[in-house]
């Protein structure tokens, strides 16, 4: 930039920012004067209206509540036994209601009365609600009758809030206690109101109200809209205070920060801002508690400010009329300072726009005959100034000899015929490059119709002419490739005939037809040689393709007719291409009717296994045979996939078979069953009437991802190694776990104690007391009978994951996962319990002794039982039926 335009864009910028500074000064300094005037008068008022309810509730206590009538009442009161208080309360009632009833004339709205131990006595807009201690509920009581001073101040209540009035009464040398007036928020609004002409509202802390309320009288409250941790009082604000609601929203959502410091600050604050083009002072005046001080609530108070508004209008027109006029003053200042500099430029962005385009000029003085070129036609011819003088003969040495005879002509006739002309050819610089080049020219005429000047340029389209030979040869090759392509390469319209605007030269190997045939639709049309009943849904799918925005390309398969009058089937992969705000295909067509034979030959094969066989890519079933319709009962595939994508969402979720909650990604199920031994390759799918049926499972590879899964019916034999296995873990006689099972089942409950330090188990020896007189006394049968009978009792009182092993004769182990000492104590007693109440057959009832402990860490299991052991003898030794446990 100019030096010159620099000093006067600095001058605008100086002024411009001074006068905006002092206007905007101006307008803050306005504006905080109102804001400051707003809280003094705000403030002053209220004060003022508090006074006078301190006067109207000092007139009714000292004539008609500090009276000698009132304390005789209730003079005794405090040790009166609950019938003695209800007389006393109702002859009070009776002696103030008529004063209470006319109390709204000095505004006042409660009257309630507090014994010395802050017990509520009598409140007379509740009467029958009393009896409740008030101590650490009401600080204004507790404070007065513990100090015997009157004390005033707002505070929250059991009932209601309000400003309130507090005082003591004593008589004959006895302090009665307490007698309280008070003051709505309502009335002191109503009061602020009839002073002010505003918007008025009131919050309060949620946390004090629901502290302090009574449930019963929660419903008078509602949450505050703009602020969760306040309330509304519903007396006051039964709906929305649009105004004030609307003006906090809007301020808080630009000045968060700002407003929650002045609320945090516990003082009088207040903020400006315009509502429905007026403008408002909006001023929030904290109410505090009387005793501690603390902010618990705040008057919202928003009063109309025109005058405040008119200030701020007249200080910005004048800035705005001020910027208007500075800104032309420097506009002109600019302007003739611009032509100044755009005159002096002239030439230099001349010769600039000329070496940026490679472009020179000539021009000739017809009169004098004398020719000049510019800087950039030298350098273009490769040659200084001072090696050549500008001539027609000179120049002519630098043109192509192939390309000579016709500049020379076109020069010629330029002259003589006063003809404009544009040339393109080719130049052999002083260095020896060839260059293309092209010229135009034209003539300047007088009046007279001669030619007085003649001028022209010349530009250097060298790299231009390169890149043109470079795209038409890349064309060439790419034309080339593409028609040695054996699948059909093609361009084609989304139309009714689906016109084809490009092929390659492999339609006549796979149809047989010409590319004349159906380029334009001059023979036939595309669309004639899709097969009939293929037609509408090749049609239908296309139409709706074009309607979508997919970008990703599309594979359709289906059949077309060659020339011959055979049909085969293709695979159509394409992409929707867009020109011209007009939609067309691109895309390859692949002969795969060799393939798709083998296909149906595949599935005909497949569909005559008796065992249910499917083709899958892991995600989506793609092929099923005739046993998989009959055993899950389904029509046909479509009819599956309406409910289902894959067979392997029908897995059963058992323990014992091969399911998804045992993989993370349940698309890889295939490949985690390939990393599985065969014999694990087994999973438990339910059939069309409900029955669990065990399925072995063969995978084999196919192509494209796909693979063969076969499921072979091995029901029967997982149920005898089901029923094999039941009887090798469980005692013949009992059906508890063996010793067998217990060597290996103790293993896994100490390897999970290990290795988790939240995880452990309890060991348990339960020894049957007197088993043997019941031998002796019925016989080993209705023993045997007797310690079925008990194990069936003991598994229906314990967990699922608990174990219980016959470790010999009348004894048992019971081991118990995730206990303390004192979970296991309870889950014993209640298993002794049980027991105990058990009618067994023939014998009748009988009781156990409990020996337990707790696994230790990386201790040998035979410990575990030894301390268990000696347990239990002790149980027995101490009187049997008893839980010992250490």
């Amino acid at each position: 930039m100019n030096n010159n335009l620099k000093i006067l864009f600095t001058a605008f910028i100086l002024t411009t920012v001074t006068f905006v500074t002092i206007i905007l000064y101006l307008i803050n300094n306005k504006i905080e004067q109102q804001l400051e005037s707003e809280k003094e008068i705000l403030d002053v008022t209220y004060k003022t209206i508090i006074d006078s309810y301190k006067t109207n509730s000092n007139i009714i206590y000292f004539n008609k509540l500090d009276t000698k009538e009132v304390k005789e009442i209730i003079f005794n009161a405090y040790e009166a036994n609950e019938a003695q208080k209800n007389r006393i309360r109702k002859n009070l009632h009776e002696e103030l209601l008529y004063m209470y009833e006319n109390m709204h004339s000095f505004k006042i709205k409660q009257l309630h009365f507090h014994l010395k131990d802050n017990e509520s006595f009598l409140r007379f807009h509740r009467p029958e609600k009393f009896g409740d201690n008030l101590s650490n509920i009401r600080a204004t009581v507790m404070y007065t009758n513990k100090n015997r001073q009157a004390i005033q101040g707002f505070e929250e209540g059991r009932v209601f809030n309000g400003y309130r009035f507090v005082y003591p009464l004593s008589y004959k040398m006895k302090y009665l206690g307490s007698v309280e007036v008070s003051v709505s928020m309502n009335a002191i609004i109503k009061s602020l109101n009839k002073e002010l002409k505003a918007d008025i509202d009131f919050i309060i802390k949620k946390e004090v109200v629901d502290a302090k309320v009574f449930d019963s009288e929660i419903s008078n409250y509602r949450l505050c809209e703009t602020n969760n941790a306040y309330y509304h009082e519903k007396s006051i604000s039964k709906k929305k205070n649009i105004v004030i609601e609307d003006i906090t929203e809007n301020y808080i959502d630009t000045n968060k920060e700002e407003f929650l410091a002045k609320k945090d600050s516990n003082k009088i604050f207040n903020f400006t801002s315009t509502y429905e083009d007026k403008r408002y002072i909006t001023t929030y005046l904290p109410i505090k508690n009387a005793i501690s001080k603390e902010k618990v609530a705040y008057l919202i108070i928003t009063r109309e400010h025109p005058h405040l508004q008119n200030a701020i209008n007249k200080f910005q027109t004048s800035l705005m009329f001020f910027i208007i006029l500075n800104s032309l003053f420097f506009y002109f200042l600019f302007k003739s300072e611009k032509r100044k500099i755009q005159l002096k430029h002239k030439d230099e962005i001349l010769d600039e726009l000329q070496v940026m385009g490679h472009i020179g000029y000539w021009e000739r003085n017809n009169i004098n005959k004398k020719l000049t070129w510019s800087e950039e036609l030298f350098k273009i011819l490769e040659v200084k100034e001072d090696e050549i003088t500008p001539s027609y003969k000179n120049f002519m040495k630098f043109i192509h000899k192939e390309d000579f005879k016709r500049i020379n002509t076109i020069y010629k006739k330029f002259f003589k015929n006063l003809l404009d002309y544009k040339a393109e050819f080719r130049i052999i610089t002083a260095s020896g490059k060839v260059k293309f080049v092209e010229q135009e020219a034209h003539h300047i005429l007088d009046e007279e119709g001669k030619a007085i000047r003649s001028i022209g340029t010349l530009r250097d389209v060298t790299e231009i002419k390169n890149f043109q030979i470079e795209a038409e040869y890349s064309k060439k090759e790419f034309e080339l490739l593409v028609s040695n392509i054996p699948d059909i390469v093609y361009k084609r319209e989304i139309d009714k005939a689906q016109t084809v605007t490009y092929l390659n030269d492999s339609l006549k190997n796979i149809l047989g037809y010409e590319n004349e045939d159906l380029l334009f639709n001059s023979r036939i049309s595309f669309s004639q040689i899709i097969h009939e009943d293929d037609l509408r849904q090749v049609e239908y799918s296309l139409e709706n393709l074009a309607k979508s925005d997919i970008t990703k390309a599309i594979t359709l398969k289906y059949r077309l007719k060659q020339k011959s009058g055979n049909s085969i089937w293709i695979s159509d992969r394409f992409k929707i291409m867009r020109k011209d705000n007009k939609k067309y295909l691109e895309g390859i067509i692949s002969d795969i009717n060799s393939q798709k034979n083998a296909y149906d030959k595949l599935y005909k094969f497949i569909d005559l296994q008796q065992n249910i066989v499917i083709l899958t890519d892991g995600e989506k079933l793609q092929f099923a045979n005739k046993s998989f319709f009959e055993f899950f009962n389904y029509r046909n595939l479509s009819h599956f996939l309406q409910d289902y994508n894959c067979i392997c969402e029908l897995f059963l979720d058992d323990n014992n078979y091969f399911n998804l909650t045992k993989i993370e990604n349940h698309n890889d199920w295939v490949q985690e069953l390939q990393k599985l031994p065969q014999t694990s390759r087994i999973v438990a799918i339910n059939d069309n009437n409900g029955r669990k049926k065990s399925f072995s499972v063969t995978i084999n590879s196919f192509e494209n991802s796909l693979f063969i899964v076969s499921f072979t019916d091995i029901t029967e034999t997982i149920l005898m190694n089901q029923e094999l296995q039941q009887k090798t873990i469980h005692d013949k006689l009992t059906n508890a776990y063996n010793r067998e099972y217990f060597e290996l089942i103790n293993k896994k409950f100490i390897y999970e104690a290990d290795q988790n330090p939240t995880t452990s188990f309890a060991l348990c020896l339960v020894d049957i007391d007197f088993f043997k007189k019941v031998n002796d006394t019925f016989g080993h049968d209705v023993g045997d009978i007797t310690l079925i009978d008990l194990v069936k009792v003991i598994n229906s009182s314990i967990r699922k994951e608990d174990i219980l092993v016959r470790w010999g004769g009348e004894e048992f182990i019971l081991l118990m996962k995730n206990v303390t000492e004192e979970t296991l104590q309870t889950s014993l007693e209640h298993i002794k319990s049980v027991v105990i109440k058990h009618e067994f057959e023939i014998i009748g009832n009988l009781t156990c002794s409990f020996g337990a402990t707790i696994y230790k860490k990386d201790e040998n299991i035979k410990d575990t039982i030894k301390r268990a052991d000696i347990n239990l003898y002790t149980a027995k030794k101490t009187g049997r039926n008893k839980i010992v446990i250490s």
